[in-house]
């Protein structure tokens, strides 16, 4: 890897005015996820041997059922797994794990049906990284989290009748499933990508080699941009999320945060949110609806909330809002994700 190209962006960020600092949330993780780059072994990315990427999206592992159980029950159960195999029945209600795969393929079969999706089968993970939680339906590679990102375009798809060409801004993309996703879906769709530093380094790494490289617009290259004159059509664009007020006056249709969002203060979102309204048709955002914890090690200073938002997005009318879903289970009930598109008005 090319670890020059994250030093000079550490600089830069280190530049930034205070607003486009990491707030508390991410100051906490910054340390390790720096050093386990230095030593990353970029082949096994996916694999779970880097727990701390699973923060920002690297999570293609299986997990355990259920994962509150005491220790010494999932060491029986791993016992029991390495034994009888993954596939056996030992789940609640007799189900198997491949069972489980094939359920959250379905579920995605029919949300393309009610949305108008392009299907699921049109389209397959990169292997990439060494996934661990690969699996094939109908001779095509998965991953539950490859699926979980096209559950979210479908929501999305709902709404807005994609012609293939839109220009869309991903702030806080993180490991980049959610490009990986739309651009197999539509190859003429044109990218913006923005996130922290060591963010952004992994996610175009990752990105380059998942999807066509001569689509890669870098961040050797953008990052002495001073407009988006040189935006190239159907290309993907990496940014640090400081230069995010290159998108000043820019209009493009789609703005799209994941669990990205409710991990800052509300005053940063009102920020970024200041540089995007008006010139943006469509608002996607998924996230904490009462925001994140404001105590212990890793917290925000003040949670942002679903109200919050549709304050901030003043001009925009709610289209829909719903709780949030993985392709196989919701998306942590306890802290109560939601999904919601909003259109300019």
């Amino acid at each position: 890897m090319e670890t020059s190209r994250l030093s000079d962006l550490l600089k830069a960020y280190r530049r930034a005015p205070e607003v486009f600092q990491a707030t508390s949330y991410w100051n906490s993780y910054e340390k390790g996820i720096l050093e386990t780059i230095s030593k990353i072994d970029f082949l096994k990315i996916r694999s779970g041997k880097y727990p701390i990427l699973a923060t920002f999206g690297f999570t293609d592992v299986i997990y355990s059922y259920p994962i509150s159980m005491p220790v010494w029950k999932k060491i029986l159960l791993k016992f029991i797994r390495n034994l009888v195999g993954r596939s056996t029945a030992f789940m609640p209600y007799q189900l198997s794990l491949s069972e489980i795969r094939h359920m959250a393929f379905h579920h995605c079969e029919l949300l393309a049906d009610i949305s108008g999706a392009m299907s699921i089968s049109t389209i397959e993970t990169s292997t990439f990284g060494n996934p661990a939680d690969l699996f094939s339906i109908h001779h095509k590679k998965y991953t539950m989290h490859f699926l979980n990102y096209y559950v979210r375009y479908c929501f999305a798809r709902k709404h807005i009748s994609f012609k293939g060409d839109e220009i869309v801004v991903d702030l806080g993309t993180g490991s980049g499933y959610q490009i990986e996703v739309l651009k197999k879906l539509y190859p003429d769709l044109t990218v913006l990508c923005f996130d922290l530093p060591a963010q952004i380094f992994l996610c175009e790494e990752y990105l380059t080699e998942a999807l066509n490289k001569a689509d890669i617009v870098g961040t050797g290259i953008t990052k002495d941009w001073k407009d988006l004159s040189q935006l190239k059509k159907g290309g993907i664009h990496f940014f640090g999320n400081w230069q995010f007020p290159l998108l000043e006056g820019f209009q493009f249709d789609l703005f799209w945060n994941a669990a990205s969002f409710g991990e800052m203060e509300p005053h940063v979102v009102e920020n970024y949110l200041s540089y995007i309204k008006g010139n943006v048709q469509w608002v996607y955002l998924l996230n904490a609806r009462h925001g994140k914890e404001t105590k212990g090690k890793i917290h925000v200073n003040k949670p942002i909330t679903f109200e919050n938002y549709q304050d901030m997005l003043s001009g925009y009318k709610l289209l829909d809002h719903h709780d949030a879903y993985f392709a196989h289970r919701r998306l942590s009930q306890s802290k109560g994700y939601f999904e919601a598109l909003w259109m300019k008005e």
